[in-house]
């Protein structure tokens, strides 16, 4: 007796070190975050990629962004610091200095928020690529059971060469794949340690499901908060409406927009003084003409030139103005169109959960039915009822379904991280403060 409890203890043990250490290197999502927020890196948007310490990562824009995880809104930011730089002249010195401060503050926090977002789509695929060599795995050994099954088939007289060289044939295609995948995810980690500045070589990237804390709203998953019209509505009228509010682009361009609306009626009122003013040239013509023809008298000269002069030498204030009332036009409009744009991205990446929930659940009862009929058909097949082909049908059925309802988890936690990356609150994954005060703002 005591034998045994010393061999159950000594296996205890051992199964308890192993998962702590499991446990131990396994890293989790924040932990990169705030790998990537503390490392020094120089970044910017070009072509079409984020450069990060002038390694590219393609931006592929599945989904709408609001941030600068995308070529023409990082383009748009760069417009307007150009506008800040040429247009000086209207603002106020403080008031410049403070605006192109704050744009330039909202592109170095844009692009390490890009960065952020970068991270978590690779983050994703490689725990998608990970399920995929597990299902691949579960795919070989279904297929080695199928040779078994063909087996007892020529017990009872039934010819299995045909099957033998599908079989074979599938589990060769088989290993082919999981060299595929696990090259693809390893150059996926790869990307990750770059962008990090991490070795993961070693590490395990912790799971998430729908029921993760991390991805939780108030201990209620998100879609919670949008499972009905009215709901949906609501959370995405408020998310943009605190998105626009918070968001220093659009802050910058209606301060931008407010002095060249000043600019426009100073223009304006210098414009109508030059209608009911005389030029130079037409006080010298009248005293020329007068019939008096008196001297000069020097005041009276400068007097005429100091009052005169700097209309008539801005002539061209008409052209002027209507230039500074085009770009008020271009500035009202641009502003218009970005919380238009604000409001038509947050709620599509919203629809997009909703929709990615929806597979999850539709995934489950396919696979169930997959399941079914895969038992099914598996006994037909040893009994000699059916194909192969029938058989392996049931079987790719059963790992489809499997596979659809993992990329549909993997979307739906993209979706949240979206949401908040298009809110300007991807950062409340790495720090618990921000999540907070958004929940506590918003639901």
């Amino acid at each position: 007796m005591k034998i045994k409890f010393i061999f159950f203890f000594f296996i205890f043990t051992l199964f308890s070190k192993l998962f702590a250490q499991s446990i131990e290197n396994r890293i989790d999502l924040k932990s990169l975050f705030l790998l990537s927020l503390h490392g020094e890196k120089e970044k910017s948007i070009k072509n079409n990629n984020l450069i990060v310490n002038n390694n590219k990562f393609f931006i592929d824009n599945q989904r709408l962004v609001n941030g600068l995880y995308s070529q023409s809104n990082y383009n748009s930011l760069t417009v307007l610091i150009q506008l800040l730089y040429t247009n000086n002249h209207i603002l106020k010195n403080k008031k410049s200095k403070y605006l192109l401060n704050s744009a330039l503050y909202a592109k170095h926090e844009g692009l390490n928020e890009a960065t952020l977002y970068e991270i978590a789509k690779l983050y994703f695929k490689v725990l998608n690529l990970k399920k995929q060599l597990q299902l691949n795995m579960k795919r070989e050994k279904l297929l080695r059971q199928t040779l078994e099954y063909a087996k007892e088939r020529e017990k009872i007289g039934i010819n299995i060469s045909d099957d033998l060289k599908s079989l074979y044939l599938q589990l060769r295609n088989v290993s082919v794949d999981r060299i595929k995948i696990y090259e693809e995810k390893t150059k996926l980690k790869q990307m990750l340690k770059v962008l990090v500045k991490k070795e993961l070589d070693n590490f395990n990237l912790k799971d998430y499901d729908l029921k993760s804390d991390e991805f939780l709203v108030k201990n209620e998953s998100m879609i919670f908060y949008v499972n009905t019209k009215e709901k949906l509505n609501r959370v995405s009228n408020k998310l943009a409406s605190k998105y626009i509010d918070e968001n220093i682009q659009i802050t910058v361009m209606q301060s931008l927009l407010n002095s060249k609306k000043d600019k426009a009626k100073e223009d304006e009122y210098t414009q109508e003084l030059l209608k009911k003013s005389k030029t130079v040239d037409e006080v010298i013509n009248e005293h020329k003409n007068s019939n008096t023809n008196k001297p000069w008298n020097k005041e009276d000269f400068d007097k005429i030139i100091k009052e005169k002069l700097p209309l008539y030498i801005n002539a061209k204030v008409t052209l002027k103005n209507n230039q500074n009332k085009k770009e008020v036009k271009n500035l009202n409009l641009t502003i218009k169109n970005q919380k238009s744009k604000i409001h038509n991205t947050i709620s599509k990446n919203l629809h997009y959960l909703i929709s990615n929930y929806k597979t999850i659940n539709n995934s489950k009862i396919s696979n169930k039915n997959a399941q079914r009929n895969y038992i099914l058909n598996k006994k037909m097949y040893r009994k000699g009822d059916i194909s192969l082909d029938v058989l392996l049908n049931a079987q790719k059925n059963m790992i489809i379904s499997l596979l659809n309802g993992y990329n549909a988890r993997y979307e739906y936690l993209q979706d949240i991280v979206a949401i908040l990356y298009n809110t300007g609150k991807i950062k409340s994954f790495a720090y618990d403060g921000i999540k907070q005060e958004f929940e506590n703002s918003i639901f």
